[in-house]
């Protein structure tokens, strides 16, 4: 009796075992196992499609024959949902042997979004702590419909927020989405997030296109923030990196380079990546390319190649400073002149005095002279030069007392005068005469032997001055010559009576007196008088000016009005200087009207003065 009660009972157990459901507490952290007697495990199945497969474990066999197994393990094929989800198997999937499971799914696990209340950085992982592990799940982070993979470890994501291609400095709108299978299954977080504003460059050792005077072997970039790895490099024009080192201190980067860079050579100094402290970057990778220096190279002359004073001090600049303990005087000398030389800093003096008119001299600097950090100039430098050629001479002085100047060239028997601003206010004739000086200056080489050339650039130095016709008495100097038709009362151009404007006599004035003495004592071959602005040539009809003027006149495209000044005029003109000229020394002379007031027009009268000079 007793052992049949012991069989009723364990019968009772068997059925009740296979009828009352069986508890299972799903878990996110690991596998999801229960404790249970299965016959026959390996021809079990789940009865339906209910989001969960299950797995035999500690399993009884005879041979090959699963018996019986006393473990059963879920692994979900369904992202699992929260609450009670009630799982059949059974032989074959049917009712024989059936078991059911009350799997319970706990709510999934929870994100910590403190990490995104800060700045995030854009180019390493971001870490997102869970509320405990999750091997059911993956995770991506989605931003604008892209997303990065947030691979879990332990209890924490860690976001691949490089793949999102962020812009640093920028607000986005993040998502952190439940992924099962691949499938985006529910949103963790949504919410508003700021990337960090990138590291910004504040300033190098060296700047873009500077010339590196000195032997740097370090070289520095300077950051906004301190910064905790950096790839600093120093490469050639060439690309080639050169062997150095590299070290951060603070909010510096320094490389150090492991031997003196090549003189008279390009290099770059660039950083392509780096992280600061809080994790942020370089927006774009960072470069600056200088330049080794040469030796000591002159960058300026104090004088030009021509029109050098016959006592001066000329200064040779250099771009750096040159070495002090040298002697200058063994790689400084100059050709065709006495002369003293002196370093001071960057710069050299050659210094004379004395020196004789129109001659050609050279400062010379040998290959070998060094800057202050040693570096030594492999080149040899020259500069050519002349002395001024010409000679100033102070004929007289103006009513107002300004000095009237004639400027000398050449030693030959015969002269060529050139005259301008007789009136005051035909500025151009002026500016001619001063482009014609400079003309000679330069190409004093080139006038004819026989010749001297005299320019006397203002007649009337007051007139010029105030920009008036007159001089400061008011007297129109080319109407008080002491010529056959002198007048006291004039016309003006417009026809217009001036009384008394041609002088109280004739040579009253002490400009008229100057260059009508100055006139005699060259007794020029022939004189050029220019005025404006009536684009005329007109010969005094003395000597072959009459072709003079022609020619003249050909060469710059003015009118030839010789023997017809009166009509060409329209108002009656008297006590001309090149009336005087023909009158009293029975010279040629040509009077030029420029075509204009103001402008020069040297490059249309050019041809045609040298023309005269050589005549």
């Amino acid at each position: 009796m007793l052992a049949a009660g012991f069989v009723l009972l364990v019968i009772v157990t068997l059925v009740a075992a296979f009828l009352v459901d069986k508890p299972v507490k799903f878990s996110y952290a690991g596998e999801t196992c229960v404790q249970q007697l299965t016959l026959f495990p390996g021809q079990t199945r789940p009865t339906g499609d209910v989001g969960f497969e299950t797995t035999p474990r500690h399993v009884f066999r005879i041979g090959h024959i699963q018996i019986a197994s006393f473990e059963t393990c879920f692994t979900a094929t369904k992202a699992p949902r929260t609450g009670v989800t009630k799982v059949s198997v059974g032989l074959f999937g049917g009712w024989l042997g059936k078991k059911t499971y009350a799997v319970d799914v706990p709510t999934p696990v929870v994100a910590d979004t403190q990490v995104l209340s800060q700045p995030i950085p854009t180019a390493k992982p971001l870490a997102i702590t869970l509320s405990s592990t999750d091997t059911i799940f993956d995770y991506g982070l989605v931003i604008d419909d892209v997303t990065a993979a947030c691979p879990i470890k332990d209890s924490a994501l860690y976001c691949n927020v490089s793949e999102l291609n962020l812009v640093q400095g920028k607000a986005y709108t993040m998502q952190l989405a439940r992924l099962f299978d691949g499938k985006r299954v529910s949103t963790v977080i949504e919410k508003e997030i700021q990337t960090l504003v990138a590291t910004s460059v504040t300033g190098a050792s060296v700047q873009k296109g500077q010339v590196v005077y000195d032997k740097p072997r370090s070289f520095s970039v300077m950051f906004d923030k301190d910064i905790t790895s950096v790839g600093i490099t120093m490469r050639d024009k060439d690309g080639l990196a050169m062997p150095s080192t590299s070290q951060i201190s603070g909010k510096q980067a320094i490389i150090t380079v492991g031997e003196d860079l090549k003189r008279s050579t390009t290099y770059q100094l660039g950083v392509d990546k780096l992280e600061a402290v809080d994790g942020s970057t370089l927006t774009d990778p960072y470069s600056v390319e200088f330049f080794m220096s040469d030796g000591p190279r002159v960058t300026n002359v104090s004088i030009g190649a021509t029109g050098v004073a016959l006592t001066q001090t000329v200064t040779v600049t250099f771009d750096q400073t040159l070495l002090a303990d040298q002697d200058i005087t063994k790689f400084v000398t100059v050709k065709g002149l006495s002369a003293t030389v002196v370093r001071k800093n960057n710069q050299i003096q050659v210094s004379y005095v004395s020196a004789p008119i129109c001659t050609d001299f050279s400062i010379n600097v040998a290959a070998g002279l060094s800057s202050n950090y040693g570096v030594v100039q492999n080149t040899a430098w020259s500069f050519s030069a002349r002395t001024i050629c010409h000679t100033v001479t102070t004929i007289g002085y103006s009513q107002g007392g300004r000095a009237i100047l004639a400027y000398v060239f050449g030693t030959g028997s015969r002269t060529v005068l050139y005259t301008g601003a007789i009136h005051g206010n035909e500025l151009s004739s002026k500016y001619l005469m001063d482009a014609w000086i400079n003309e000679l200056e330069v190409n004093a080489r080139t006038i004819p032997s026989d010749k001297k050339i005299v320019v006397v650039p203002m007649i009337n130095p007051d007139g010029v001055a105030l920009n008036r016709r007159n001089n400061s008495n008011n007297i129109d100097l080319n109407r008080n010559f002491d010529t056959s038709d002198w007048q006291t009362d004039i016309v003006s151009p417009s026809n217009q009576p001036i009384p008394g404007g041609g002088g109280i006599t004739s040579m009253s004035e002490p400009e008229t007196k100057a260059i009508a003495a100055y006139t005699a004592l060259l007794r020029p071959r022939l004189t050029m008088s220019f005025h404006s602005s009536a684009a005329y040539a007109i010969g005094n009809q003395a000597g072959d000016s009459a072709s003079l003027a022609a020619t003249y006149a050909s060469m710059t495209g003015y009118t030839n009005q010789t023997g017809n000044s009166s009509n060409a005029f329209g108002y009656v003109i008297t006590g001309t200087y090149d009336d005087w000229i023909a009158e009293r020394l029975g010279l040629p002379s040509v009077l030029i009207e420029l075509a204009s007031s103001t402008n020069a027009e040297f490059s249309r009268n050019k041809s045609a003065l040298w023309a005269m000079a050589r005549a």
